[in-house]
Parts: C-alpha cells; structure tokens; sequence
C-alpha cells in the first residue's frame, strides 16, 4: 500500500506548486474519475493535495506576509510578495488544487463513504472539508461554498456565499461530521490510508473541536457574542481538543517526487530565494528565544544570526551568505512535515478562551504549556522563559497570547501566522520596503484569481488587496 500512496503524492506534484501563470486545473472538472477510485484511495490523495497547496503557496504566503520570512538579495522569485504586487493571476493554481483536487477528493470520500457505510472515512472528510473551506474565506471572504463542487451535475457557474455564512455553516458542518464518528471497535476506519492519524478517531475528533474553537476564536472581534455562547457550548458538552504530540500533520519524505513540497520548489529554483526577516530575527534575539536555533540557521558569513530588512531583497546588494536562512533540517527540509493544526496552537486557543472568561481552565497554565510545548516541539525548554521574572512571564494580557502565537508559527505555520496578525494587530509591523502599490498599508486578503473570474459571472467585483475580511476588525 505504501507505494500506492508514494504514487499518489507524485500526481499531485506533478501539476506544480506554483500559483503563478495558467492554470492547469479547472474547479468545475474532476481530474480524478472519482467514479473508478475508492474512499481508501482518495482520501491520501484529498489530504495531499491540502498538505501541498498549504505548504507551497499559503504558508510561504503567510511567513512573507507574516514577516517570518523575506525575499533573498540574490534571486527574484517571491518579490511580489514583498511588492504587495498580488495580482488575479498570483495564485490562480493554488485556488484550482483547493477546489478541483483537494476538496473534490474529499466530496467523493464523503459520498462514496456514505454510500458504503463506512461514516468514520465520511466524517474525517467532512472535517478536512471545513479545515480547506476555512482557509478559503479566511483568504478570500466572500466564496463559492453551497454550489460548489456541482460541476458533474452540471452547475458550472457557482454562486459566492459571504464569509461570515459559511463560518456559521462550518460549524454544522464540524458538528454533523463528529456525530458520525464510530469509535467502536467494530467500525471501519483507515489505517495507512489515513496520513494525519492512521484511522485514530478520537484524535479526529479532538481535531474537530480544536477546529471549531479556531472558526469560534478567529471571530471574536467581529461577533463576540456568537463566539462566547459556541465555545461555552464546547465546554459545557466537555470537549476534548489536540494536545503536545498529536499535531494534525502530513509527513513527507527525502524519496523522489515525495518530497516536503516548499522544499521541492526551492530545489528546483533555488533555495537563495528565501532568507530571515530582520523583523522576526531580532525579536529572538531580544527574548534570548533559544527557537531561533530552530527556526534558522546562522549566516554563513558571520557565524551569527542576521536578518535582511523586510522587502529589501535584490535591491540591498548584499550576498545570500550574509544572512539567515530557514532552517535547512526542521523547516525547509525534504522530509519537513506540514502543520494542519499544531498541538501548541490548540492550547492558545484554549488559553485566549480561558482569558476571555469564555472557556474554563487557568488561563496562565494554558498559556505556559502553549509556550513550552512550542519550545518542545523542537527539543528545546521554555520554562525558563515563563517563570517568574523571564521574558514570556504571563501578565493577563490578551496581547501576550498573541504575540507568543506569532512567534511560534514561525516557519511551520506561516498562514496562521499572517491570519492572527490582521485578527490582532499584534506584534505591531512596518509595512515591507518594496510595499508597492500598496505603501504603508498591508495586504488583507487575496483576490479573486483570474481563471474563475474568466468564467464565472458570479464572481463578486474585484475587491482591493487591502479590504480586511469580514472577521478582520482591526485594519
């Protein structure tokens, strides 16, 4: 079975990472004859193409837009990103592999599954549905979201659902996939063709809940009161969300076309394309933050950890050497693994509920274990740091949470990054260099890609790159 799933993994690097130029997908057809597959061939497929859609053109998105990361001095390939020149046609694939690959995958292990009777391989791709549909309003607001994925039947031209519905409609969603589950020993579950959790489904459904508290947490600026009443509902129901070492994750492998797929793209180009922001770099280091040594290796130059000025990239005349650079063995790694949902990110969401009086458990010790874990999901301890007197003390403060979520998503979970930072507003970030056309503002949003305006007279008119989404009140 391995090597089925190795194939799997290679079709879908086959059609690229990235977002950029035509698109070699279209989101009304099914690339996969859905008809000649089963649920236990499609689901690997479904969570691969997530897996590299997230890795490839969202996450390194995100740690640009995020200040994790910045343009190298040496090569060009990410400079829009640092120009803010996001355009219609910037991340037409991405956008096409969401809807054509992953989330048609998914919709027919759900049906198939429904049809066969086997609900646990329906629930698991209900939930990764609601995950890939969060990601799109979060990217884009307004979506396709009840008419999509109809093409088959005929319905070529889905209408966009406002953000703010399909958020209430995920939840349903969550809820109807987590009463599905059969923890029995009896049910048929996945075993390897499950590549997060191997068929465990109390891990899913710890994933499901942790999801819920994401759609509920990532709101609550522009609908407290929707977020309080379902998150006191999650805790009255006694919910159990994921812990310190069971992250939802997909692992990749140093093995031809299996490969992590950022780390493909840079071994195709070059990996001078991405040096550390200046931005990030310095915050370690003022923290004396022992995750730098994680998160980055030391410029070869100096022997010293040294970021480039966000957006300075190929106009700085300095060499790739003289910087920082991702780290070459747990970040940008062939066999480096992508991050659905970690287990420190569910404990700070856990704590910012507890802090806002809405969840139940001692906000410090949330906060404290989110920190630490963070810390030791790359063997390291960070308990120095959250003691009395050290630099991550907790002091009650919202903006604590969110700045210690910041610095963990570095380099693993650069989306979460950027999308926790338009929620917050926190750490409080200068506008890229090169921020043209958008100068000292940020971009919020993507727009709708080129391939689906071409074709669908539903598309809602163009929004700018800097109009927030509708849960985004702080810009």
């Amino acid at each position: 079975m391995k090597s089925i799933y190795k194939s799997i993994i290679a079709w879908v690097m086959m059609f690229g990472f990235f977002s950029c130029g035509d698109d070699i997908l279209d989101i009304n057809k099914d690339p996969n004859n859905p008809g000649t597959s089963t649920p236990q061939l499609t689901l690997p497929a479904g969570q691969v193409a997530l897996a590299v859609t997230l890795e490839a053109d969202y996450n390194l998105m995100g740690a640009h837009l995020a200040q994790y990361w910045t343009q190298g001095p040496t090569a060009s390939q990410f400079s829009f990103l640092e120009q803010y020149n996001i355009t219609t046609n910037s991340y037409n694939g991405a956008w096409s592999r969401m809807y054509a690959s992953a989330l048609e995958d998914l919709e027919f292990v759900r049906k198939a599954a429904i049809e066969d009777g086997t609900p646990n391989y329906a629930a698991i791709a209900m939930l990764l549905q609601a995950y890939s549909f969060q990601i799109l309003v979060d990217l884009y607001d307004q979506i396709p979201y009840t008419e999509a994925l109809q093409g088959k039947d005929g319905l070529l031209e889905p209408k966009f659902d406002d953000g703010e519905a399909v958020y209430d409609d995920l939840i349903v969603k969550i809820d109807a996939a987590l009463d599905m589950i059969d923890i029995s020993s009896s049910a048929v579950t996945p075993v390897a063709d499950d590549l997060i959790y191997g068929g465990n489904m109390r891990k899913w459904i710890a994933f499901g809940n942790t999801l819920k508290l994401k759609i509920y947490i990532r709101q609550s600026e522009a609908r407290a009161s929707v977020a309080q009443a379902g998150i006191q509902a999650m805790y009255d129901a006694g919910a159990t969300f994921l812990t310190p070492g069971n992250d939802a994750l997909v692992s990749f492998t140093p093995s031809t076309n299996n490969q992590n797929p950022l780390w493909q793209i840079l071994n195709q180009t070059t990996f001078q394309n991405i040096v550390a922001s200046a931005t990030s770099v310095q915050e370690f280091i003022n923290n004396a933050d022992d995750r730098i040594s994680a998160y980055y290796d030391v410029s070869p130059n100096t022997n010293t950890y040294v970021g480039l000025p966000q957006g300075t990239g190929t106009t700085s005349g300095d060499q790739f050497a003289d910087f920082s650079a991702p780290d070459a063995n747990t970040v940008i790694n062939a066999d480096a693994d992508v991050i659905l949902i970690s287990g420190y990110e569910s404990l700070f969401l856990q704590a910012e509920a507890a802090e806002r009086g809405w969840g139940t458990g001692d906000p410090k010790s949330l906060y404290d274990q989110a920190v630490m874990a963070s810390f030791s999901f790359h063997g390291l301890n960070g308990s120095a740091l959250v003691s009395p007197g050290g630099n991550y003390e907790y002091d009650g403060e919202l903006s604590t949470i969110y700045y210690q979520k910041w610095l963990a998503f570095n380099g693993k979970q650069g989306f979460e990054g950027w999308n926790e930072w338009r929620r917050t507003g926190v750490p409080d970030l200068s506008p890229s260099i090169q921020g043209q056309p958008l100068p000292n503002i940020f971009p919020l949003r993507l727009i709708w890609p080129a391939n689906e305006t071409a074709t669908n007279p539903n598309v809602p008119e163009l929004e700018a790159l800097d109009a927030p989404v509708w849960w985004d009140k702080t810009f």
